[in-house]
């Protein structure tokens, strides 16, 4: 038997810590079918069925990877139900393993992905198949399938990519310094991420800003550095990720500030030029 390629599978689940029963179940389906794998755990702690977590957290890692890794991306509220499960491969030779749910579109275009297909072929499933578990019983032996090197149309039937499903994440120049924008993600840290491009943005150290959340206001000012503000106060910056972030200095911006994932919020901004 021909030696098989080191691949990598990269999962993202909403299972959280007691659900490392269920990941350790995918990674057992995917190394029987093909031990040589190497399976990232990139992240199981999205709040349950946070299409818009899921989508920022595959946003910011996936273009670390190789070319060839293949992502399975289990955030399904919809499991069990008629929604599609899809394989699709990118023009930049990226694979995902995902429900049809607005994962796909929330960082790719249309025009990126050069197949699609709905996973339907029950001859590569794990069985018997769980209503309740198409990580472990689809999507795991779909994904170790396609590390093998087998083409995606052995799965199923070609799927139209204009029947891609888009998650609504709003995003709204209202003027050329208001903003209303959805927050994305809160880390551990309580730092707010926006899903405020900063490269959209020339913003200068000291700028004043401001965030309406609901019936509130807050003021801050932006800086690269948290140092640049006493401890305590709110400042605006440009994050790891290239979003802009709402933070305050060691402390917890979003328990201050009382905001969500998903949080719709409007950030006005003084001293803005758009490039």
């Amino acid at each position: 038997m021909a030696k098989l390629h080191k691949r990598i599978i990269g999962l993202i689940t909403d299972f959280g810590p007691k659900g490392q029963h269920y990941v350790a179940s995918m990674k057992g389906v995917i190394l029987n079918i093909n031990s040589e794998v190497n399976i990232v755990d990139i992240s199981h702690s999205i709040a349950p069925f946070s299409i818009i977590e899921a989508s920022y957290i595959f946003n910011t890692t996936y273009r670390y990877y190789p070319e060839g890794t293949v992502f399975i991306i289990v955030v399904d509220p919809g499991v069990g139900s008629s929604r599609e499960i899809l394989a699709l491969k990118t023009v930049n030779n990226y694979y995902l393993v995902a429900p049809n749910n607005g994962i796909f579109l929330s960082s790719f275009e249309l025009n990126d992905f050069s197949e699609c297909i709905e996973i339907t072929n029950e001859e590569f499933f794990n069985k018997p198949i769980s209503k309740t578990f198409h990580g472990r019983d689809i999507m795991a032996p779909i994904a170790a399938n396609i590390t093998k090197g087998l083409p995606l149309s052995k799965f199923g039937a070609v799927f139209n990519p204009s029947r891609l499903i888009s998650y609504p994440i709003e995003l709204n120049k209202i003027s050329d310094n208001e903003i209303r924008c959805t927050i994305q993600y809160i880390d551990n840290f309580g730092n707010i991420i926006t899903n405020i491009k900063a490269s959209s943005l020339s913003l200068k150290d000291g700028a004043h800003l401001r965030v309406k959340l609901k019936k509130a206001e807050f003021n801050g000012k932006f800086f690269r550095f948290f140092e640049k503000v006493i401890k305590g106060s709110i400042l605006f910056l440009v994050g790891s990720s290239g979003f802009l972030e709402i933070s305050i200095n060691q402390g917890n911006a979003a328990e201050d500030l009382g905001v969500s994932v998903g949080d719709i919020v409007t950030v006005l901004l003084s001293e803005v030029k758009n490039k």
